[in-house]
Formats: structure tokens, sequence, C-alpha cells
């Protein structure tokens, strides 16, 4: 019975485990515990904690970037299905300051096997029994019983199937843009054709951002905002700060046209 309780608790304790806490990974580029409602440049909240599943994670988190989405963190995992909860899933959500959270479930493997379930298995038998004594004073009469108990176990195999599936959540807040352009660093044959090391390539574009009703389209170039080269994306993105409340001149490459573009920044 020991053994039978200390297995039942194992298995309450794994179920009150909240795997989307426990492997959550905050976006690099904040604190470990950040809140998100504390971020510059996050809009209020539209409504409740809005849920979307997926069947391509990485396609669909790009595709909530380009509406204005900004993730603040992702959590995956493999499981069983312990604590994959809608429930555990808005308790991370609420810890974090999401408002919007994007999951993935994919079947990996079903794992089998038995556990021992060991049971005691104990018998009692009894016995009695009656005696004579003779004596001088005459007949005496004696009755008596005895209980012999023996100890023993049985032991049961409980078979069982469990179905894994890899779990992903990206965990979104709504921000406002800048410029709402999102930069990616050129590879060799972008730099070899181009002749520079010093541009960007546009990779996506926020809907009804600034760079957006400027028209800048995916697969545009960036030659120089505000006259100054981007060296990378993390560069470009600091240009884009420090002039940010600003109309700046943006240089760009489409095809082999270079155009040139005037855009108000916005301010957070």
């Amino acid at each position: 019975m020991r053994c039978l309780l200390i297995a039942l608790s194992t298995l309450l304790l794994a179920g009150c485990a909240n795997p989307y806490k426990q492997f959550y990974r905050p976006n690099p580029n904040l604190a470990a515990n950040a809140d998100a409602r504390t971020m510059p440049g996050v809009l209020p909240p539209e409504g409740p904690l809005q849920i979307f599943t997926t069947a391509d994670i990485q396609r669909d988190v790009r595709e909530m970037r380009r509406r204005g989405w900004f993730v603040i963190g992702v959590a995956s995992f493999n499981s069983g299905g312990q604590g994959v909860t809608e429930g555990n899933l808005r308790a991370q959500a609420a810890t974090v300051g999401a408002q919007a959270v994007l999951i993935s479930s994919k079947y990996t493997n079903t794992v089998s096997g038995a556990v021992p379930l060991v049971l005691p298995n104990n018998s009692t038998s009894y016995t009695s029994g009656t005696a004579t004594a003779y004596g001088p004073g005459g007949v005496v009469n004696a009755y008596g019983n005895s209980t012999t108990t023996t100890y023993g176990t049985t032991t049961t195999m409980l078979p069982y199937s469990v179905n894994r599936y890899d779990y992903g959540a990206a965990f979104f807040v709504r921000m406002r843009q800048r410029l709402g352009l999102y930069p990616k660093a050129l590879d060799d044959a972008e730099r070899q054709r181009l002749q520079t090391n010093s541009a960007v390539a546009v990779d996506f574009v926020v809907d009804g951002s600034p760079a957006f009703r400027a028209d800048i389209l995916p697969g545009d170039y960036v030659l120089s905002l505000a006259g100054q080269s981007p060296g990378g994306p993390e560069e470009f993105l600091k240009q884009v700060k420090d002039h940010e409340g600003e109309e700046v001149e943006l240089v760009l490459l489409r095809g082999d046209q270079k155009i040139t573009k005037r855009v108000q920044i916005n301010r957070f």
C-alpha cells in the first residue's frame, strides 16, 4: 500500500508542474523576468488573451510579426500531456503579460511499458481444540484456540501507453512601430552583387506602419538612412531609434533601380 501511495503522489506532483513556465525562454532582448506590460511601446490589449493554434509555428510567428505583434518569449517541450492545459497556458501568459499566444503540437512517439503494483496478500488461519484431564479430584475439560497469520505480497504488472507530443508556444504583445521594417543581414552572394557590406535587406514590413505606407517592399535593400549606411541589422535598428520622431530619407535599391523615400519615424 505504501508503494501505491508513493506512486500516486509522484503522479500528482508531475501533474501540478506547468511546462509553459518551466520551459519558458524570454526574448534575448528582454530581462529574464520581464513583464511585457512595462515595456516601452507596448499597446494596450484590445480584449482578453487571444490563443491561436498552428501547424507551422515558424511560418505563423512571422505572419504575426508582420501584423504588428512582438515575440516576448517562447516555450518548447516534449510531453505526454502532464500539465499541458489551457489553464497553465493562460497562467504563464498572465505572468509575462502576453496579449496573444500561438501554440502548436505534433505527435512524436508512443511510450509503452508496464509498472509493478505490489499489494499485500496476507492469510490467517484459526485452530481450536479441547483436552480432557483425569485426576484424583475428577475430570477436567480444557478448551483453546490459536490464530496463525502468513504475510505475503502479490505483484501485478499494470500496462501503460502514453502518446508524446512536441509542444510549442510563442507569447506576443502588440507593439507601436517606429518604422515597421524588419531588416536582415546580407548573404555573401548579395554582398557580391551589391558590391558593399554596408546595406541590409528588407525581410518584411509591418502592416499599417510608416514603412508600409511609404511602399517599402520585402526584398528591397536599404543603402542608407538619413545619410548613414547601415552596417548591419543591429546598427540599422539603432539608427532608426536615434531618429525617432523625425522624417528621414531612405535610399533603397529595388532590382537595379535606386529609390529615395521620405519616411516619418514614430516615437515610442
